[in-house]
């Protein structure tokens, strides 16, 4: 797994994630809710204390809410990678599960389920993203390759075009 850190400004971070096959270890956040853009392969969200799991494939995002235990794995077949835009609004924090036996028992028996047409939500910030999307068009990250760099501005201006301007529900449908 290879993560790149590029940009936090203005209560916006954005990072970019090339996944092999580990997992991003469990972990939740206080106050931030994570939007990821699949931009490669597909993504694999473990929610086990929802008792949830799904899979995003290229081009499509998903939303997990704070405070909701979860981790990120490749969802493509086993030798091809996948990668993903993570986009976080807000003061960010972090905090790792210790017992990762304890979450992925929670997961035993349960059904993997298509996560294609899921809602973001982007608070009123849609123009800020925008406003990045440009910045990143004009002036590459010397930590991301002209791809990676692509896939950023492709994940901004999608969270911008189908973002809902509206603060994150407690929980939303497609998660509870």
């Amino acid at each position: 797994m290879e993560m790149k850190e590029f940009y936090y400004q203005d209560e916006i971070r954005v990072s970019l994630f090339n996944l092999d096959h580990e997992a991003v270890p469990y972990h939740f956040h206080q106050t931030v809710s994570d939007m990821i853009f699949c931009s490669a392969g597909m993504i694999r969200i473990e929610l086990p204390e929802l008792g949830k799991l799904f899979t995003v494939p290229k081009g499509k995002a998903f939303q997990i809410p704070s405070q909701v235990k979860h981790r990120f794995a490749n969802g493509a077949p086993e030798g091809e990678k996948s990668r993903y835009v993570l986009v976080q609004l807000g003061n960010f924090d972090i905090e790792f599960v210790k017992d990762t036996q304890e979450m992925q028992a929670l997961l035993f028996d349960t059904l993997l389920q298509s996560a294609d047409n899921t809602q973001v939500y982007i608070e009123d910030r849609k123009q800020d993203i925008l406003g990045l999307a440009r910045r990143f068009a004009q002036n590459r990250p010397e930590e991301l390759t002209e791809e990676e760099n692509s896939d950023v501005i492709e994940a901004l201006e999608y969270f911008a075009r189908y973002g809902v301007e509206s603060v994150y529900p407690l929980m939303p449908e497609e998660i509870a």
